[in-house]
């Protein structure tokens, strides 16, 4: 485009400073944005994946049936705890 054909259509050198301007902030805002996914990607990366083992329970006891099984060798406690 040639400057007669700019001074046509009134895009003076302001316009294009403008519109330059506006350009590069949409584009450091794009690549911004891009490097805030990939650094947010890579936290979650590195986070620490927590999982619990629990001991598989054996013996289930229903609790209302906790006083009819008690005898006095039963204290109602688990199999292979000690008494303090």
């Amino acid at each position: 485009m040639n400057r007669q054909r700019a001074a046509q259509l009134r895009i003076s050198p302001l316009h294009i400073q403008q519109g330059l301007f506006a350009v590069l902030a949409l584009l450091i805002t794009l690549i911004g944005g891009q490097q805030f996914q990939r650094w947010e990607q890579s936290q979650q990366q590195e986070a620490p994946q927590l999982s619990f083992k629990y001991p598989t329970q054996t013996h289930f006891r229903a609790a209302s049936s906790q006083a009819a099984d008690s005898t006095p060798a039963d204290d109602g406690r688990r199999p292979g705890t000690a008494c303090e």
